[in-house]
């Protein structure tokens, strides 16, 4: 059997993507936001709020959405990558790469011997990827995580190791880690991102970025990027809120003209 992964497939052909990301735990929402038209739903085990018990059924949930799950683990260890290979990922998101050696481990976490040290065991994976043949089921997405000094510092050497397939810039640890807060518009953070595209665009492998709005990410898009998160579901929640909130104005004010109509 012959399977593509969307995802790299989507990269290879030069197709922008985009996705949505999962910080709190719950099949439900993250089988709500996989119905939205996204490229790829994330559960993110790193900051989010989500162990292994919760995250299998999370990416039950994507896939029974018709979406594409992939989960960011909690550090470049081999347990936890193999763990969310073997739930069905069709794709890692693995942090604070800061060597060419992390990357090369990341990838052997990743891949099946000869070509890493994935420990064979498809158990949900051979229903998601329809195979139990290890060239089809470690074709997944190899993605390492830009945010340090010190990965900048070896940038051009990181990007280079075979079987890395994207780079994923987190932005708020990046920006802390050139001196300034998160969030931030400074010019040093746009020329450090410009950098790790460049870099990314010398070794032929994709570059994406973590936003928090669909209008910033449009503009990383614009910029040459090829993938983009546009939004966490908990800023997400939180905002919404705020909207509704905001609308109901100040109760202690006499007012007789009518609300606006909502938009949601």
């Amino acid at each position: 059997m012959t399977f593509m992964n969307p995802l790299l497939d989507a990269w290879k052909n030069g197709k922008k993507t985009v996705g949505g990301w999962c910080t709190l735990p719950g099949s439900f929402a993250a089988e709500v936001i996989g119905r939205q038209g996204l490229d790829y739903v994330c559960v993110d085990q790193q900051h989010g709020m989500i162990d292994d018990s919760t995250a299998f059924p999370m990416l039950q949930g994507i896939t029974a959405a018709g979406a594409i799950g992939i989960v960011r683990v909690r550090w470049n260890e081999p347990a936890a990558i193999m763990s969310a290979l073997d739930a069905g990922a069709y794709g890692v998101v693995i942090p604070m790469i800061e060597t060419p050696e992390d990357a090369a481990a990341a990838v052997r976490a990743c891949r099946y011997p000869p070509r890493g040290q994935r420990s064979y065991g498809p158990i949900r994976v051979r229903d998601v990827f329809g195979s139990t043949d290890p060239d089809v089921i470690d074709n997944i997405a190899c993605i390492i995580m830009i945010e340090t000094a010190e990965a900048m510092a070896r940038l051009d050497e990181i990007v280079a190791v075979p079987g890395v397939d994207a780079v994923y810039i987190g932005p708020s640890d990046l920006a802390l880690a050139l001196g300034e807060k998160p969030g931030t518009t400074s010019p040093v953070l746009q020329e450090a991102i410009d950098k790790i595209v460049a870099a990314c665009r010398k070794v032929g492998i994709a570059v994406g970025i973590h936003t928090g709005a669909g209008d910033v990410a449009r503009g990383y898009l614009d910029q040459g990027l090829d993938f983009a998160t546009i939004f966490s579901d908990a800023g997400l929640l939180a905002w919404a809120v705020q909207q509704q909130v905001a609308a109901v104005g100040d109760l202690t004010a006499d007012s007789t003209e009518p609300a606006a109509p909502s938009v949601y």
